[in-house]
């Protein structure tokens, strides 16, 4: 399995896209999560109305918050992003087919696979704790730039949330990673997992949520378990958070970390029995 764990940190790394797409996040999360509000907040349009007022508003950019800031992104654009990365490490073996080539040099189909699923843990991890230091040094900056007080999240809150985003970011690369092997196409891979997350999750979610039927079902997915997961970490102070427009959690922050524990697990299950048992030539 190392051999396979350096060869796709390799691939990983020397692929254009992943670069892109860390990219686009890092852009998300600085340009539209920090720099946008800030002057929003610090020069309201005309019309503009919040039960907040914008100069409580503001301190969602300040470093107190870079934790459910950084947690606010990870539910829809942080999870496209590492959906299409695990995509891209798994299906792109079957467009160019390597995956033969790869198994013809007798390494088992579990270590292929394992190597795969190691490279994507350790690229979440950094794509996590590049996403902390961006946010940490972007709220440092506007908190100067408006002569504020730098206070940032306790070390223990830090620890906690860096783990549950890793958590969040590592389920949804896994998504990614199980759709690859079981379409064994970039195209259906990605398409099908976006079409979930923004579709499924987001719209229909957001607009059906309240219904009875919908609710409960939606108690079992991954975005309401990641939804709860981020309440367990509001902004400061707390009024903030009901004037950001966010509902309230259908589930506890604990059961969502335990559901999308378990997702996590099932999508590694599924992929590992699946290339382990299919033709890869069919």
């Amino acid at each position: 399995m190392i051999a396979s764990l350096r060869a796709d940190t390799l691939k990983a790394r020397k692929r254009t896209a992943n670069w892109i797409l860390v990219g686009i996040l890092l852009a998300w999360l600085i340009l539209l999560s920090y720099v946008l509000d800030y002057f929003i907040f610090k020069h309201p349009p005309p019309g503009f109305r919040s039960e907040v007022p914008p100069s409580v508003l503001i301190r969602i950019v300040f470093p107190e918050n870079v934790i459910p800031t950084v947690l606010s992104v990870l539910g829809t654009i942080g999870a496209a992003v590492m959906l299409i990365m695990g995509a891209l490490s798994t299906a792109s073996e079957y467009g160019w087919s390597t995956v033969q080539t790869i198994l013809v040099q007798k390494p088992g189909r579990g270590a292929v696979l394992g190597g795969k699923i190691v490279n994507l843990a350790l690229t979440s991890l950094i794509v996590t704790l590049v996403l902390f230091l961006a946010a940490a040094a972007a709220s440092l900056v506007l908190a100067g730039v408006d002569g504020r007080a730098a206070q940032l999240p306790a070390a223990s809150d830090l620890v906690r949330g860096f783990g549950a985003a890793w958590l969040v970011l590592g389920v949804y690369t896994a998504l990614g990673m199980t759709l690859g092997v079981v379409f064994r196409s970039t195209a259906a891979a990605i398409g099908g997992g976006l079409t979930y997350v923004f579709v499924v999750e987001t719209v229909i979610g957001r607009l059906l949520g309240n219904t009875g039927g919908i609710k409960e079902i939606l108690k079992f997915l991954p975005g309401t378990a990641v939804h709860g997961v981020t309440e367990t970490f509001p902004f400061s102070p707390t009024a903030i958070s009901r004037g950001s427009g966010g509902g309230p959690a259908l589930i506890s922050g604990t059961r969502g970390l335990i559901t999308l524990g378990v997702y996590l697990l099932a999508f590694i299950a599924i992929s590992l029995l699946v290339f382990s048992r299919r033709d890869v030539g069919a």
